[in-house]
């Protein structure tokens, strides 16, 4: 965590008006001039999908993303940076089939999404996967925050209390806050069963989705919910 001169709190600034044009812009190019960035088929068995991939690739996945800057991607062909199969808006429908996905994993990416939108990504999730298979997803803990405040745990990242909620609500581009009341109940409005909380990198029903970054650890809190059979 940077901090300020006074070292009081945390060093992030207000997001800037042109970062939201140039994220708008990239969206409206990325949806309609390359569309085919967006369509994803199984190419692979079993089809396992990270929708919000981040930094976090795994041998053998279909990885989701927001689309890359196209001038960045032009001037870094040459390096071993990696990107996603599949460059979306995931504020939009997906662009693919129903029932297709062996398993789906999506990792600290639903708190970027406003709630409308998190509950319609919810929703294609549960579209797009095959009857009987699971979605293991996981989102920074409000739970944990506040327990943290209130000195009930411990969280070694931080300095102060109040940072750890300032950090969830207002930083790293956050627009929604989770804990496990709140993520259960929107799984189960799109229809998912069997939701439950699993330990963060260890538990899980199907092992193949277990992939959580072990530096999020501390401020992570880990649901897996299935689509059911019909």
């Amino acid at each position: 965590m940077n901090y300020s001169k006074n070292e009081i709190y945390p060093n992030y600034s207000q997001p800037k008006f042109i970062h939201s044009v140039l994220f708008e812009l990239n969206s409206w190019i990325g949806r309609n001039i390359f569309k085919k960035k967006g369509r994803f088929i199984p190419t692979k068995e079993p089809f396992l999908i990270d929708i919000g991939v981040g930094s976090n690739y795994t041998d053998g996945w279909t990885h989701i993303d927001f689309y890359r800057n196209r001038v960045r991607k032009f001037w870094k062909t040459r390096t071993k940076e990696r990107y996603p199969e599949v460059e979306t808006d995931l504020r939009f429908p997906l662009n693919c089939q129903d029932n297709i996905a062996d398993g789906i994993y999506s990792g600290h990416t639903l708190e970027h999404l406003y709630p409308n939108h998190a509950y319609n990504l919810l929703n294609e999730i549960f579209r797009i996967l095959k009857p009987g298979c699971w979605l293991r997803i996981n989102v920074p803990d409000l739970k944990r925050a506040v327990d943290f405040y209130n000195g009930e745990v411990e969280i070694p990242d931080y300095k102060y209390k109040a940072e750890a909620i300032g950090n969830l609500t207002q930083n790293w581009g956050h627009h929604s806050v989770w804990d496990a009341e709140l993520l259960a109940k929107a799984l189960e409005m799109q229809g998912f069963i069997n939701i439950w909380k699993v330990e963060f990198g260890k538990e899980g029903t199907d092992t193949r989705l277990i992939k959580e970054e072990e530096v999020r650890k501390n401020e992570t809190l880990v649901l897996e919910a299935q689509k059911p059979m019909r």
